[in-house]
């Protein structure tokens, strides 16, 4: 969410973990929508934007081996990360 910026346009709607909407799909997000979204510990939130990125293939893989590196041995991590190897290597360039 720290990247998030007042002025973004929600892509989807943000749901509690029972399905609510807390804040429908094309909402333009306040600083307070930010806030109480933190609050209520909503990490992330897809908003509209241009796709693609700057990084390599190979640096986004790397990447993510950095980022999962301290839960190897969780097997739910594990497909977590599988998930995004797979979306990363279908990534066109």
């Amino acid at each position: 969410m720290e990247l998030v910026k007042a002025g973004a346009v929600l892509a989807q709607a943000v749901v509690n973990d029972s399905g609510m909407i807390l804040i429908g799909e094309g909402t333009v997000l306040k600083d307070s929508h930010i806030d109480r979204l933190q609050g209520m510990s909503i990490n992330s939130v897809f908003v509209e934007g241009t796709s693609g990125t700057t990084k390599s293939r190979a640096e986004l893989l790397a990447e993510l081996d950095g980022r999962f590196k301290k839960t190897e041995d969780e097997p739910y991590m594990l497909t977590i990360k599988r998930m995004f190897k797979e979306y990363i290597e279908g990534m066109k360039d």
